[in-house]
C-alpha cells in the first residue's frame, strides 16, 4: 500500500491518494482532507483518469454543499448553548481560566464545564471547544448507536454485522462497507431520534444490497415505510447541523 497526500492550489483542501489491494476505487470525505482510494493493479493512466474524475466531483460537492468552510463561531456563541445529543439535551457551560489545561468536564448530569485558558487564541479555543464535544459525543454515546443498530438488524435485516463504529466525518452520515463493517458521522447523534433511526435503517439495507437500486429502497420501505419524511428532513436541514 503506498499513501501520498497532495496539496494544490486547485483544490481546495489536501487530497489524500491511498493505492492498496482492492477491487474497485472510492473516494470520501475525511475531517481535513479527501481521501482517495485507487486500486493497485489498474494501470497508471486509469488512476489518474479516476482521480481526476473524483476530485471533479468532490470539488463540485464542496462549494455546493459548504463543506471544509470555517465556521464563524465565537467562544460566546458556545457559552450556554443546548446541545441535544441522541435527544438528551446538554448545557454548555464555558469558563477561562488562567492557569492550568483546557479540559471538558462532565460529572453525569446535563452540564459540559469546558475551561479553557485565556492565553488560548480564539480560533484555537473553539478547535478545543468542538474537539471536546465530539469525544464527549462518541465516549457516552457510540453504545447508544451500537444498541439501536442491532435492535434494527434483529429485527428486520437479520444480518451479520462485523463492527459498529463512529468517526467524524464531514460529509457522509454513514457508511457500510462490503466487510459489512457500519460507520456513523459524530454529528448524526445531533439529529431527531427517528431520524437518526432512518440513517441506521438506511445503512443496515446496504447490508443486504451494496447500491441504491430500487431493491435497496424496498429493503428501507419495508422496514421504515415513513423513511421518505425523514429522508426529506435530512435533505432539507442536515447542511445546518453542527457541533
Amino acid at each position: 500500500m503506498s499513501v501520498n497526500i497532495y496539496n494544490t492550489d486547485n483544490f481546495p483542501v489536501p487530497v489524500k491518494i491511498i493505492v492498496e489491494p482492492r477491487n474497485s476505487s472510492r473516494v470520501s470525505f475525511g475531517k481535513k482532507e479527501i481521501i482517495v482510494r485507487l486500486p493497485k493493479h489498474i494501470s497508471v493512466a486509469d488512476k489518474e483518469k479516476t482521480l481526476q474524475q473524483f476530485l471533479t466531483w468532490a470539488k463540485k460537492k464542496i462549494v455546493e454543499n459548504n463543506y471544509y468552510q470555517e465556521q464563524q463561531f465565537t467562544v460566546g456563541y458556545y457559552q450556554n448553548k443546548e446541545l441535544k445529543i441522541y435527544g438528551e439535551p446538554f448545557n454548555i457551560e464555558i469558563e477561562l481560566i488562567p492557569s492550568g489545561r483546557n479540559k471538558l468536564s462532565y460529572r453525569g448530569d446535563s452540564l459540559l464545564k469546558i475551561y479553557l485558558l485565556t492565553t488560548t487564541p480564539e480560533q484555537k479555543k473553539i478547535q478545543e471547544i468542538q474537539r471536546f464535544l465530539l469525544r464527549f459525543t462518541e465516549k457516552y454515546f457510540l453504545s447508544k448507536v451500537q444498541q439501536r443498530t442491532l435492535y434494527w438488524n434483529e429485527f428486520y435485516f437479520k444480518e451479520k454485522i462485523e463492527k459498529i463504529d463512529i468517526k467524524h466525518t464531514v460529509s457522509r452520515w454513514g457508511s457500510c462497507s462490503s466487510s459489512k463493517k457500519i460507520s456513523f458521522s459524530t454529528k448524526l447523534l445531533l439529529l431527531p431520534t427517528v431520524v437518526i433511526d432512518y440513517v441506521i435503517v438506511h445503512e443496515l439495507a446496504h447490508l443486504k444490497e451494496m447500491n441504491h437500486s430500487p431493491k435497496f429502497w424496498k429493503q428501507v420501505e419495508n422496514a421504515m415505510p415513513d423513511y421518505k419524511i425523514h429522508r426529506q428532513w435530512l435533505k432539507e436541514n442536515g447542511n445546518k447541523i453542527h457541533f
